[in-house]
């Protein structure tokens, strides 16, 4: 026996260092199936759970493990282009036996040719502290062309490789992503494109990106509702297991996982451009529906060498709530000058609970039914403290919105967007132990000009040229579909502009 003791304490060290490289090889060499939070789908392959959008029991899809980064990574990519890199993070979720390298390469280089950085998103220093990575260089000057690009091209290439010849695209939006899913998606074959956005309640140039896309596949409803609404409808329509079926819908919101993948990508390339001898970063992330710093999550889950993830949020602050007191409850949506974030139920931070939760499927549907059903879901401490271990989290006001935007373009004459604007003013009030801060910054400020006009004054504000192709918009024709707020009435037009 004492023989036997000495033998397990001499080798068992080796033995924990075995198991973990075991996993650790697991991890990395097998890319992962696709479950639903709430646990109500078998497992599914890459190209399905994409194609899936929404999990039919009204989950959101997520890997059945994170990837590590291979050997040498992060480090050994320092020298790789956007798109080269784009290809190492992705292919250690997609496997070889769905999509060839070859051909997941060339879904990469065409989505981003699209863009007018050869950067892609490119790292402007602002201070010796704080830099911005610039995420607004694709076709509609936001961030969610990174991921959109890619998106269409991929629908494109498994709707041709399965066969399918209609796929009916529905998607919500509070500004972005609908203009960043049209121009990602438009003229692509077999794909019909349904927007929903709340009248009124986006930027006049968001709005136009949108209906001036005249394609025969695209169709902007302007709902007579809120983001809210538009998100609930999106939802409902794919709750309707027949009516999914039969019109074969898919999803282009951040509940769709290839969006978050695609995110994940510039975490990586913004550490690469601004970390030295492995050093960890941080970032701040102007955060509306989680999607964003939900990426960034990952990349750290990854083994990204990042120090702290700030949620940065406006007055619609259901996040900043939940991190400050535990509490994630729905209040009224604010309309504020940072319209993409005016939202009040974050759908992807469903994942972060999962996750939270230890990948625990009953217990996140149990959340998520309490929340549905209330309006309120009360985390345990022990997940509220999981939680604040990952994030940290600020409210940013419109009046703090405004300083921050005058204060930059009076001190460096860099002009910030709104949203951009939240994340930078998070970064300072929340600080950081790491050397290097990098605040997402989500939009050209080009979209928002009397939001800017306000914060730095007409003199400075008359100096300023908009890009030619957002001052270009006014003068172009544009379509849009008034409906009203309710699925039934949304259902109707859909059927009818598919007969």
């Amino acid at each position: 026996k004492i023989l036997k003791d000495d033998t397990m304490r001499r080798f068992a060290p080796s033995l924990r260092l075995s198991l973990r490289q075991l996993r650790r090889s697991m991890s990395t060499q097998a890319a992962p199936t696709y479950v639903s939070t709430r646990g109500g789908m078998k497992e599914m392959g890459f190209g399905d759970a994409v194609l899936q959008g929404l999990a039919s029991d009204r989950g959101l899809m997520v890997p059945t493990h994170i990837p590590t980064f291979p050997e040498g990574a992060p480090e050994k990519w320092r020298d790789l282009s956007f798109q080269e890199l784009a290809y190492e993070v992705m292919s250690l979720y997609v496997p070889e036996s769905e999509i060839p390298a070859a051909d997941l390469k060339n879904i990469i280089n065409k989505s981003y040719s699209t863009f007018r950085s050869p950067d892609i998103t490119p790292v402007v220093n602002l201070d010796d502290k704080l830099s911005v990575l610039e995420l607004f260089h694709g076709p509609t000057f936001a961030f969610k062309d990174v991921a959109l690009q890619f998106l269409g091209n991929l629908f494109e290439y498994l709707l041709a490789q399965r066969g399918i010849e209609l796929m009916t695209v529905i998607g919500a939006t509070s500004g972005d992503t609908g203009s960043s899913a049209i121009h990602g998606l438009r003229g692509k074959k077999g794909v019909q494109c349904f927007i929903l956005y709340p009248d009124g309640r986006t930027s006049p140039i968001q709005e136009k990106q949108m209906t001036t896309v005249l394609d025969e596949n695209i169709h902007n409803i302007a709902l007579q509702g809120n983001f809210d609404d538009a998100q609930n409808i999106v939802k409902a329509l794919f709750a309707d297991l027949p009516f999914k079926k039969e019109y074969n819908l898919g999803a282009v919101n951040s509940i769709n996982w290839a969006r978050i993948l695609a995110q994940t990508v510039y975490y990586v390339y913004a550490y690469l451009r601004t970390s030295k001898n492995g050093e960890p970063v941080s970032f701040s992330v102007p955060t509306g529906n989680f999607g964003d710093i939900l990426a960034g999550f990952y990349a750290k889950k990854m083994g990204l060498p990042v120090d702290d993830l700030v949620v940065a949020t406006n007055e619609n602050d259901i996040l900043d709530r939940f991190f400050k007191s535990g509490s994630y409850s729905r209040n009224e949506c604010l309309e504020t000058i940072t319209p993409s974030m005016d939202i009040t139920i974050s759908s992807n931070f469903e994942r972060f609970l999962y996750h939270m939760a230890g990948d625990d499927s009953a217990a996140l549907s149990g959340m998520m039914s309490e929340f549905e059903s209330t309006g309120t879901l009360t985390g345990t401490p022990d997940l509220v403290a999981a939680c604040r271990a990952q994030m940290k989290s600020a409210m940013v006001p419109d009046d703090e919105v405004l300083k921050t935007i005058g204060d930059y373009e009076k001190a460096n004459g860099y002009v910030l967007d709104p949203h951009s604007a939240i994340g930078v003013a998070a970064a300072n009030k929340v600080g950081t132990d790491a050397k290097k801060m990098i605040s997402l910054a989500c939009a050209h400020w080009g979209k928002f000009p009397m939001a800017v006009e306000r914060a730095v004054g007409s003199e400075a504000m008359s100096k300023l040229d908009p890009p030619q192709q957002l001052a270009e918009l006014d003068s172009m024709d544009s379509r849009k579909h008034i409906v009203n707020a309710e699925i039934e009435d949304v259902r109707t037009f859909i059927v009818d502009q598919l007969a």
